[in-house]
């Protein structure tokens, strides 16, 4: 990887407090971090996976942890969350077949949700976006994530929502605030 370009992504490391003054250390994600994307999935309910996934998982393949965890930081980028050097959490985009529209996702550990890392992880992820010149999102979200719906209800400012067979797709773009 170019200097300059690992540079850049060194400024995206950031650290946090959560609500509950929890101190967490967000990054982008390397290849090697394919162990804490697995850590991440055994530590998560099923529940959970597949709301992240649309289907049951009962393991993430080899394939699936390559792909995950090496992105172009460009096109595919994610961050990922640490607390206590442990993985608790990830975000990322991909970009869509639509010009200047990234897809976002999101996955937090059971015992990290509700505790603000999600509302972080997700304003990070869209400041790694728009330093990258991308300005429109989109998500896939089932109708049944109240949550994740939630999140983006305030974080984001919709411009286009539909609801098929359980799985709402949004298209949006940030709110100034996510902007900062």
């Amino acid at each position: 990887m170019a200097l300059i370009q690992m540079k850049l992504i060194e400024k995206l490391e950031s650290d946090h407090a959560l609500r509950d003054g929890a101190a967490i250390h967000i990054r982008p994600i390397r290849p090697e971090d394919d162990r804490s994307l697995i850590k991440i999935f055994n530590r998560s309910s099923p529940q959970t996976v597949y709301q992240r996934f649309f289907t049951v998982l009962s393991e993430l393949t080899p394939a699936m942890v390559r792909y995950l965890s090496n992105v172009d930081y460009f096109h595919r980028f994610a961050l990922i969350a640490e607390a206590d050097s442990e993985p608790v959490g990830v975000a990322r985009y991909e970009r869509t077949g639509v010009p200047g529209t990234v897809e976002l996702g999101l996955a937090i550990v059971d015992d990290w949700q509700s505790r603000g890392l999600g509302r972080i992880l997700f304003r990070e992820v869209l400041r790694a976006a728009q330093r990258n010149n991308i300005h429109r999102f989109c998500a896939d979200v089932l109708a049944e994530n109240r949550r994740m719906l939630r999140l983006l209800a305030t974080e984001c400012q919709i411009q286009d929502w539909k609801t098929e067979a359980g799985v709402t797709t949004l298209q949006f773009t940030a709110r100034r605030s996510c902007a900062a």
